[in-house]
């Protein structure tokens, strides 16, 4: 069995080398369609998935990966990191983050705005291994401003920066890879006017507004009506005035009807931006995420919020069951990437990304960014990430190496 690492032989020829075919032998493979497991063999020939059926008999010259007592799933979807590295403070390294966490897709959260997008394109996303694409932000300066010890500012307060032409051109000039328009309504935010050209420029370009949702003011009731059917509102479960549960817990009725017209609610999770009694009491009335995402970047992915199988953990504790998590992260944000690029799913003739995991049992507690803390009998670990075919080695994280970052 591979077992994240031990079987060291078996990872250097899977890795090293990119045999004629890979048969995963023996896991329970994950539909995200049907959203059921079942014990299957999953037969990988150059970089795509050539047979999924019981019992597949290995051809010759064939490397065997045996995944008894694992999941097999399909690469996951991060719709909501940040992976300008090098440029925007926060940003980290999607390639370690595949290596260790069974995600294979990311979706930038708008850390480049008009200004520095080619840069993040040539330099960044046109080199990592892993697929990679991005929300524009509104802002021709994108989030820029992040990290820096001692300065509160957002790119939102300088209205000079919705800079539309700018921003739409960029997008055309990019549509492969430029997938909504990231807007940041953080607290306190001075005018609605960022809002309202995040609206402008998603109908100019015909793509979805996903806005960073803080503690009021602005209340959300306030931005809806710049919302339209499709449109994302991230970090769903952040406590605070204006959330998305009264003080006595009940979901307010401005959320039910932003999801009755069509909103989608990411998670977003990150540190201070979900509450972990916020996020169990929604999801009790049954007002669940539309789909799950981390939001890592430098300042988390050590702890906190960490890695993917680690997020998932947690909202299985806030009793969603494991089916319903990985549906969560494979088709469900694979339906805001372009269409017949395979993200989200695992058939014949598509690119073998594939994730392994095994579920734990025991007790683990998971704190909270505000003192609180979650408890879980089972959790989620990463056994190993195929992406088209190839095992990957486990990757480092660099770390940002200045002492001005907060």
């Amino acid at each position: 069995m591979l077992t994240g690492g031990n079987d060291e032989e078996q990872r250097k020829q899977l890795t090293e080398e990119w045999p004629p075919s890979l048969l995963i032998q023996g896991g329970q493979v994950f539909d995200p369609e049907g959203g059921c497991f079942a014990r299957l063999d999953v037969l990988v020939s150059g970089g795509k998935v050539a047979r999924i059926a019981p019992a597949i008999e290995a051809p010759a010259g064939a490397q065997a990966l045996d995944a008894t007592g694992l999941f097999v799933t399909p690469g996951l979807v991060d719709g909501h990191v940040h992976a300008f590295r090098w440029a925007h403070l926060i940003s980290l390294d999607v390639d370690p983050l595949s290596s260790r966490s069974g995600v294979t897709t990311f979706v930038d959260g708008g850390s480049s705005g008009s200004l520095q997008f080619m840069a993040f394109r040539k330099f960044v996303m046109e080199r990592v291994r892993s697929h990679l694409y991005a929300l524009l932000n509104v802002s021709a300066i994108g989030q820029m401003m992040d990290g820096l010890k001692g300065v509160d500012a957002w790119e939102g307060e300088d209205l000079r920066f919705l800079h539309l032409d700018s921003a739409a051109e960029i997008v055309d000039a990019n549509r492969d890879v430029i997938v909504g328009i990231k807007v940041r309504i953080n607290t306190g935010l001075p005018s609605l006017a960022p809002m309202a050209a995040a609206r402008e420029l998603a109908d100019i370009v015909r793509l979805p507004v996903v806005i960073h949702l803080s503690p009021a003011p602005p209340p959300f009731r306030d931005l809806l009506p710049y919302l339209r059917a499709g449109d994302v509102v991230t970090h769903m479960y952040h406590p605070g005035p204006g959330c998305l549960v009264d003080s006595e817990g009940k979901v307010e009725p401005e959320y039910v009807e932003a999801r009755q017209r069509g909103i989608l609610f990411d998670t977003g999770t990150a540190r201070f931006h979900t509450s972990f009694p916020v996020a169990q009491a929604a999801i009790q009335q049954g007002f669940l995420p539309d789909t799950i995402s981390t939001d890592l970047t430098l300042t988390n992915y050590r702890h906190i919020t960490i890695d993917m199988p680690t997020t998932l953990t947690k909202f299985m504790a806030f009793g969603l069951s494991l089916e319903q998590v990985l549906r969560l992260t494979t088709i469900a944000p694979a339906r805001m990437l372009p269409a017949g690029r395979g993200h989200g799913r695992l058939a014949v003739d598509l690119p073998a990304d594939i994730a392994l995991f095994a579920l734990e049992s025991g007790k683990f507690t998971y704190e909270g960014y505000f003192g609180d803390q979650l408890h879980a009998t089972q959790r989620l670990v990463s056994r190993g990430t195929l992406r088209e075919g190839r095992l990957l080695t486990p990757e480092a994280q660099e770390p940002m190496p200045f002492s001005f970052m907060r």
